[in-house]
C-alpha cells in the first residue's frame, strides 16, 4: 500500500513539474506543428519550439514549422515542437495544422509576473529542467566559444557584422604604455593584456580592435572610452575598481560586442569610494552585444541613454543583454528612449531594482531568471517618464512582479534567437559567464605566442 503512495505522489509531482514548462510563450497561440505548413499576416513574430525553449523570427506568408524555417538546432528534443504568434495576430494555416494545435495537451504558460513565487515552488522547477544550449551558447568548457550575436551581429552603418581586428596583426601589451600605443592606433588589431595593467583613468579604444584578456589579466583603475568608433570587440577581459566608467561608448559608436568579461569596484564593497556606473552606452550609440559577462560588487551597473533630455537617442541604442549575471544593485539596464532586448540573464539578489524602462524606450524582457530581487523591473523611474517594457518567461524567486506598458518592439524582426528555459539559467550562467570561461588564444583567433 506504502509503495503505491509512494508512486502516485511520484506520477503527479511529475505531472506538475511537466505543466511548468509550455510549448508557446505566454501571450501566444499555437497555429501549426512540426513539420506543417503554416501561414501569417505581414511581419508577425513567429515562435518555434517547446518546453519553454524558442527560436523568434519575423515572418510572412506560408512557411514550413520546422529547423528549415528557423535554422539549425532551433528544434528542441524530446517532444513535438509547435509554431506560435501572439494572441490575436491574424494566421490562416492548414486544418491538418490546426487540428494538431488544437489536440495539444500543453497548457499556455502562465505569466511569471502574476504573482511572487515561492522558493520552494521554483526550486522544484529548476530540478526539472536541464538547461538547453543554442547556437549562440558559451559551452561549459573552452573548447567551443559563442559567435557574436543580437544586435552586434547584424548588418548596419556599412558594416555586415562585428568582427573586430579579426585579420590584423596581434600584439601582447603589458604596460600602460604599450596598452595606449595600440588601443589609440588606426591599425587593424589583436591586442592581449597580459598580466595587470594601472590604467589610472580612462583609456581611448579606436575601431576595428579585438582586446582578449590572457589568464590572470586584469584592468584597474580605469577603462576603456569608446567615442565615434565601430567594429571593436571586447572578450576575457576583468574590468575593476574604475573611478568612473569600466566601458563607455558614446557618440554615435556602433557594432561592439563585450562577452565573457568581469566589471568589479573589487572583492571590498562598498570600498568608500564614490564609482559612477561601470558600463555606459549613449548618444546615438547602437548595435550592441553584451553577452555571457559577470557584474558585481558596484551600485550603478548599466545606463542606456544619457539623460531624459537626450531624445535624439530615439532609434539608437539598440542593445541585446543576454546570458549576464547580475549581483549588483540597479540598472541592469536603466533605458532612456532606446531599443533593448534583455533575455536569459540571472538577476541575483539585486539590492535596489532589475531593470528599468523611461522615457519612451522599447525593452522587451524575457526568459529571465530573478532570485530575491524585490523589484524586478520598473516602468518609469525616478524623475524619469515612463518607457515600454514586454515581458514574457520569466521567473521570479522571491522576488516581487515585472510590471508591463505597451507594446516594445520585435526583436525578431532583427535577428533570430533562442530563448532557454528560464529554470536552468542560474547554473548555465554561473558556470559560463565572466572572465576565465573561454580560451583567450581561441578567442583572439591567434596560436599562443
Amino acid at each position: 500500500m506504502m509503495s503505491r503512495r509512494i508512486l502516485l505522489a511520484a506520477l503527479l509531482a511529475l505531472g506538475s513539474l511537466s505543466a511548468t514548462a509550455a510549448n508557446r510563450p505566454a501571450g501566444y497561440t499555437t497555429i501549426c506543428t512540426e513539420g506543417k505548413t503554416c501561414s501569417v499576416a505581414t511581419n508577425t513574430s513567429v515562435a518555434y519550439g517547446r518546453a519553454d525553449q524558442f527560436t523568434y523570427r519575423t515572418l510572412s506568408g506560408s512557411f514550413v514549422c520546422g529547423e528549415v524555417t528557423f535554422g539549425a538546432g532551433s528544434k528542441v528534443a524530446g517532444g513535438t515542437n509547435e509554431c506560435s504568434i501572439p494572441s490575436g495576430a491574424t494566421s490562416s494555416s492548414s486544418s491538418a495544422a490546426s487540428s494538431a494545435a488544437s489536440s495539444s495537451s500543453s497548457a499556455p504558460a502562465s505569466s511569471a509576473s502574476s504573482s511572487r513565487a515561492s522558493s520552494s515552488a521554483v526550486s522544484s522547477a529548476s530540478s526539472s529542467a536541464a538547461p538547453s544550449s543554442s547556437s549562440s551558447s558559451a559551452s561549459s568548457g573552452t573548447a567551443t566559444l559563442n559567435q557574436v550575436d543580437g544586435f552586434a551581429a547584424i548588418p548596419a552603418f556599412g558594416l555586415a557584422t562585428t568582427t573586430g581586428g579579426a585579420g590584423g596583426r596581434a600584439v601582447k601589451v603589458s604596460t600602460l604604455a604599450d596598452l595606449k600605443a595600440a588601443t589609440d592606433s588606426n591599425e587593424k588589431l589583436i591586442i592581449l593584456i597580459n598580466g595587470v595593467i594601472d590604467l589610472n583613468g580612462m583609456v581611448p579604444l579606436r575601431s576595428d580592435k579585438t582586446v582578449v584578456g590572457l589568464p590572470g589579466a586584469r584592468l584597474v583603475n580605469g577603462g576603456f572610452e569608446i567615442y565615434k568608433r565601430q567594429n571593436i570587440i571586447i572578450r576575457n577581459v576583468f574590468f575593476q575598481g574604475a573611478p568612473d566608467d569600466t566601458l563607455k561608448i558614446n557618440q554615435n559608436t556602433h557594432h561592439v560586442w563585450v562577452d565573457h568579461c568581469s566589471f568589479s569596484d573589487g572583492d571590498v564593497y562598498p570600498d568608500g569610494k564614490e564609482h559612477d556606473g561601470l558600463f555606459d552606452i549613449t548618444r546615438q550609440t547602437s548595435y550592441i552585444t553584451v553577452s555571457y559577462s559577470h557584474f558585481k560588487n558596484h551600485s550603478k551597473t548599466m545606463l542606456i541613454g544619457h539623460s531624459d533630455g537626450a531624445s535624439t537617442d530615439t532609434g539608437y541604442l539598440k542593445t541585446s543583454i543576454h546570458h549576464n549575471w547580475f549581483q549588483t544593485d540597479q540598472r541592469h539596464p536603466r533605458v532612456r528612449f532606446g531599443e533593448v532586448h534583455v533575455y536569459n540573464n540571472f538577476y541575483d539578489g539585486n539590492a535596489l531594482y532589475g531593470i528599468a524602462s523611461t522615457m519612451e524606450a522599447d525593452v522587451v524582457v524575457e526568459g529571465n531568471y530573478f532570485r530575491n530581487v524585490l523589484h524586478p523591473a520598473y516602468v518609469g523611474y525616478a524623475e524619469s517618464a515612463p518607457g515600454d517594457l514586454v515581458q514574457r518567461n520569466n521567473m521570479l524567486e522571491n522576488s516581487g512582479t515585472i510590471p508591463t506598458r505597451g507594446s516594445a518592439f520585435d526583436p525578431a524582426s532583427y535577428y533570430s534567437y533562442t530563448v532557454e528555459n528560464p529554470a536552468g539559467i542560474p547554473p548555465k550562467v554561473m558556470a559560463n559567464a565572466g572572465v576565465d570561461r573561454i580560451d583567450p588564444w581561441q578567442a583572439a583567433g591567434v596560436a599562443p605566442f
